[in-house]
């Protein structure tokens, strides 16, 4: 009986994990500032931040593109920066780190919440069905 008791707390506290409030790991994407001067992949655009700015500051992609934002900054003494909109909030990103975010379709503005004077915006058209694209 124990043991049962036991899976189902796990197993629910398994399900309650998935469905939490939490910052994503950088970890993940793991793009170096080398890798984001670059051309992109076909779904993914680089946003990188450098001299306390996100350049380049307007981006517009397709639907289904991953935006990636790397942190450029020189290492000695630059304070973290994050990527903050009413979509997605990015944990404080250190000078190396790097974040993504797949938006659907529509405008995005961010700003970095510790240095509020530094703002973008994503716009992400639709893609349009090739019957649409026939007409």
């Amino acid at each position: 009986m124990t043991a049962r008791l036991l899976g189902a707390l796990l197993a629910s506290a398994a399900v309650a994990a998935c469905f939490s409030m939490h910052e994503p790991s950088t970890d993940e994407v793991g793009v170096s500032c080398e890798r984001a001067a670059q051309p992109p992949g076909p779904d993914s655009a680089f946003v990188v931040i450098r001299d306390f700015a996100f350049q380049p500051a307007a981006l517009t992609v397709p639907e289904g593109t991953t935006v990636i934002w790397v942190n450029c900054e020189d290492a000695e003494g630059t304070p973290g920066h994050t990527t903050t909109s009413d979509a997605w909030d990015s944990p404080t990103l250190t000078p190396g780190q790097s974040f993504a975010v797949t938006p659907a379709a529509g405008s995005y503005p961010y700003h970095c919440r510790p240095h509020p004077f530094m703002e973008g915006s994503v716009t992400v058209s639709e893609l349009q069905s090739l019957t649409s694209a026939r007409r």
